[in-house]
């Protein structure tokens, strides 16, 4: 029995809706949630009214009961081959009632009388992918997915011809290149194995792809050794671990610790915007929450790169760049404040590379005990406990697809249920504190496989596919092992610990079972046994590893995992040259280009996207991400105070210029590496306690990518070392090139880097508005004059050429300084996108102060000195700034100007189209 609960507004719609009717133009648009609940027998009408009662449970709304579709509307629902994650929860409210559901499905149905209603819908607001469009009342025999297991598929290796081996590698979307594959067959030999299985080959295609085994990065050197080994010779005493464990974790005081992550989904974004960052988000949450023995998130932040927004979509199918934005802000909105954690920066840009595959990272930090800071070790006799979401028929292939770049798996696309990953969160940290588990991991990229087999490396493993919770009927060996169905943990629970283990989580309503153990074996061992129950798992001995019973996935010695990578050698990377000239511009052109770049996206206000992020949840935010009496302006740093009645704050601040490193990544790393350092001591940081993440996004079919990414790598290293502020963790994707309906789109070599700093107290903190009327600004730091890579020199078609290069020494000379000038700073801004210009700019929109210039050329107000910033000292204390400095002062602080605004020879060059365009330009091009 199908019954349909319509939810709508009952008088004035939400704030969503009336924004969404005014994008499109639609002063009639109605929308409102279909709820279909199959109940196990027929209700009664108290209990329908029961479950409306719950489903209706906000202010002003309505409910229906069994309303067909009216005429006009249009209804966007899941595909019937797949499980909405909601299912779940509409299971549990009916059953708390006392009325017994089998399944559950949500849909979206919008109402207009426009005739444009449908191609609107279709255009941002479905996802054929996964998704069916209704323009009348769908029927449904069953809401639950119906199925049947099948066996494992079984191939005799032993005969093949490489020409075999290598179609065989590449069938069903696998990506196992002829290599592999022949050490697949070298496999089944060595075990004496008739055959081997399909599972056994989907296991190997993830654990040997780009995104699981860094297989590019082995291939130019031992890429990810040579970071570690740069972060090893500094022995930076705040690292407690780097590069061995989901996230990095930095020494904090009082006994805590901070752990750091980022990770990025810009494949699956490609395909579906909305899925793609709603799990960015998701799953660094959960790298934190996998970290050591569980850290608690504190923060998260987020960064995208899509295409011009005006611009078509460069493959037919795929969403374009402003469908993209707007899925991002949806996406990213409703993890972000569901989870309940606050957003410390959040920033998106419009670049012509990203328009074929996004550039989508998301990251997070998280608090834990010192103690629990390590990675844990499971024992033999552990068992293997899987907690949170169903494992579905969803995220398959989605590492191998990820790392192929090029071509994208559809069924890639992960469904992210962020309510599941809020209800284990508590529990992960309760558990931690009991005592009752050993060892635990994220089940993220090439899902079960990657956490089972990577957790099982320590002794070895065994697990029963049979006794994993689906969210579908059935499904074959291999797909509930590849599934990336989100919102799941795997622990590793001390035989004596289980039931208290299971007790906890029960309380905190987390799905737990146990579906293997750990054992003394050295083998990866995977079956399906539906008639090994998880009652007769946990009863039996702990050193009994099932021999044969059900149907065997595989049984391989570790040893036998691991595979060769093919060494492939470059040289130095080609470096540009020529260095183009700013032109002189008189003030009324200034006051022309000052408002072409402060209504650029690397400049102006986004507050239509993040004045939807919660940044105040948990109550730990100190400062960030926004500042300003008069305006709301983006913050250079983030800082919190994350340990309850103490001032020590964690300070996070990010770098990254896609345009410069257009131009020359090499150079472009140096730069954005020393812009972050310098940002966390502008605020008030040590160096010594300055640790960063790096996340590279490099081609992998565009000339001189190996060269270039090499060369990213060996500069960060060289920097590592010289300034004594390690990498503690970081993520490689090394598929950026994708060929397309126009040709082979590349983006463009580049890493993007998080800082995270620690200060004793607040009070070292410095501010950056501006304060009193008659203080002088003025410019510190090393010049960086190239107009290369600025937001300007994009707005007057200046040729690209070289950056700047930075002296490490002249570097340190100015940190030093800065360090030591501390006490007559009055307040400090970061010099970014836009330059001085933007800088004075965003001061005057933040404190409603206006600024006097003593002078100002082009390259004066739009050079962008990454390593510098703009400063407000008192007039008596600008001869003692030392000269370590370059101090150059600028103008005058004055609040009884015209306009507040930025005057030069008697003209603002920040007049009221220029305020408008950083207020509305951001708005106005995705919206």
């Amino acid at each position: 029995m199908i019954h349909k609960f319509s939810v709508r507004s009952a008088g004035v719609a939400e704030p969503d809706i009336r924004e969404l009717g005014r994008s499109w133009e639609l002063d009639d648009l109605e929308v409102w949630r279909d709820y279909y609940v199959e109940f196990e027998s027929a209700p009664d009408a108290a209990a329908l009214a029961e479950v409306a009662a719950v489903l209706g449970d906000q202010l002003d709304v309505e409910v229906s009961l069994d309303q067909p579709l009216p005429a006009g509307a249009v209804q966007v629902a899941y595909k019937r081959g797949v499980v909405d994650n909601e299912s779940d929860s509409i299971i549990t409210v009916c059953g708390l009632l006392g009325v017994k559901a089998r399944a559950g499905k949500v849909a979206t149905s919008y109402r207009s009388e426009s005739p444009r209603l449908r191609d609107l819908v279709v255009s941002t607001r479905f996802n054929a992918t996964i998704e069916e469009l209704h323009d009348e009342e769908p029927h449904y025999d069953t809401l639950v997915p119906q199925g049947h297991y099948e066996s494992a598929v079984q191939y005799d290796l032993r005969g093949l011809d490489d020409t075999k081996l290598a179609e065989l590698g590449t069938a069903g979307g696998r990506n196992l290149s002829l290599a592999q594959m022949k050490h697949v067959q070298h496999v089944q030999n060595t075990l004496g194995d008739e055959f081997v299985t399909d599972v056994l080959l989907e296991a190997l295609d993830a654990r040997w792809s780009d995104h699981c085994a860094h297989t590019t990065w082995k291939s130019l050197g031992s890429l990810l050794g040579r970071l570690v080994q740069a972060a090893k010779d500094v022995d930076n005493p705040n690292v407690l671990s780097m590069f061995h464990d989901n996230a990095g974790v930095w020494d904090f005081y009082d006994g805590h610790a901070i752990a750091i992550k980022a990770e990025t989904h810009n494949g699956p974004s490609a395909i579906s915007g909305y899925f793609g960052q709603l799990t960015k988000l998701g799953g660094v949450l959960r790298d934190i929450l996998g970290t050591g023995l569980s850290a608690d998130p504190i923060g998260s932040f987020e960064y995208t790169a899509v295409g011009e927004p005006e611009a078509p979509a460069p493959i037919k199918g795929r969403p374009d760049a402003r469908r993209l934005a707007g899925e991002t802000i949806r996406a990213i909105k409703e993890y972000g404040n569901t989870f309940g954690v606050p957003m410390m920066s959040s920033r998106m840009t419009f670049h012509p590379a990203y328009r074929a595959k996004p550039f989508a990272l998301g990251g997070s930090i998280g608090l834990l005990p010192v103690s629990a800071a390590q990675r844990g070790t499971p024992r033999p006799g552990d068992f293997v406990v899987l907690i949170g979401g169903l494992t579905g028929n969803e995220g398959i292939h989605g590492a191998s697809a990820s790392s192929a770049g090029a071509v994208m798996d559809t069924a890639a696309v992960q469904i992210g249920a962020p309510l599941e990953q809020v209800k284990f969160r508590k529990a992960l940290i309760e558990l931690r504190e009991a005592g009752c588990m050993s060892a635990l991991t994220d089940v993220g990229g090439a899902g079960l496989n990657s956490a089972v087999g990577e957790i099982g490396e320590a002794c070895g493993v065994w697990i029963n596919t049979a006794l994993v919770p689906l969210k579908t009927a059935a499904l074959p060996m291999w797909r509930i092992l590849l599934s990336e169905s989100q919102e799941r943990m795997l622990l590793a629970v001390p035989p004596e610990h289980q039931e208290r283990a299971k007790k906890i989580l029960d309380r905190h309503m987390v799905r737990s079972t146990v579906i293997g153990r750990f054992a003394d074996t050295g083998r990866y061992h995977v079956f399906h046994a539906p008639d090994l129950t998880e009652e007769a798992l946990i009863a039996g001995a702990p050193d009994v590893v099932p021999a044969h019973q059900g149907e065997l996935g595989f049984d391989v010695a570790y040893d036998l995992l691991d595979i060769e990578v093919e060494r492939q050698e470059v040289g130095p990377p080609p470096r540009p040259a020529d260095v183009p000239e700013w032109p002189e511009l008189a003030p009324t052109q200034l006051a022309g280009l000052l408002e072409e770049v402060v209504a650029d996206a690397e400049v102006a206000s986004q507050h239509f996207a993040d004045s939807q992020y919660d940044s105040t949840v948990q109550g730990n935010t100190w400062y960030g991400p926004h500042y300003g009496t008069e305006h709301s302006v983006r913050t250079a740093y983030w800082a919190g105070t994350p340990v309850a009645g103490s001032p020590a704050a964690a300070v996070l601040n990010t770098a990254f210029n896609p345009w410069m490193f257009d131009a020359d990544p090499v150079a472009a790393t140096r730069q954005m590496f020393c812009s972050a350092l310098a940002g966390q001591v502008l605020a008030g940081v040590a160096v010594k306690d300055v640790c960063m993440c790096d996340n590279f996004y490099t081609p992998h079919l565009s000339p001189h990518w190996r060269e270039w990414l090499v060369g990213m790598v060996d500069e960060l290293a060289v920097l590592v070392r010289h300034f004594g502020v390690p990498l503690i963790s970081g993520k490689d994707s090394s598929a950026g090139s994708v060929h397309t309906d126009e040709g082979l789109v590349s983006v463009p070599p580049a890493v993007f880097l998080s800082a995270l700093g620690k200060v004793p107290h607040t009070d070292a903190l410095l501010r950056e508005q501006w304060t009193t009327p008659g203080n002088v600004l003025v410019r510190v730091g090393l010049a960086t004059s190239s107009p290369v890579g600025t937001v300007a020199a994009r707005k007057l078609s200046l040729p690209t050429g070289a950056l700047d290069d930075l002296a490490l020494s002249d570097v340190d000379s100015y940190l030093s300084a800065l360090t030591a000038s501390r006490n007559l700073l009055r307040s400090g801004a970061r010099i970014g996108a836009g330059g001085v210009a933007a800088t004075l700019a965003q001061g005057v929109l933040a404190s409603g102060i206006g600024v006097k210039l003593e002078s100002a050329t082009t390259e004066s107000l739009f050079a962008e000195h990454r390593v510098g910033a703009v400063v407000e000292v008192a007039p008596d204390n600008v001869a003692a700034l030392p000269a370590e400095l370059s101090p150059v002062v600028l103008g005058v602080l004055e609040g009884t100007l015209e306009g507040t605004g930025i005057v030069l020879d008697g003209v603002d060059l920040f007049a009221p189209a220029a305020r408008d365009g950083w207020l509305n330009s951001f708005t106005a091009r995705i919206a």
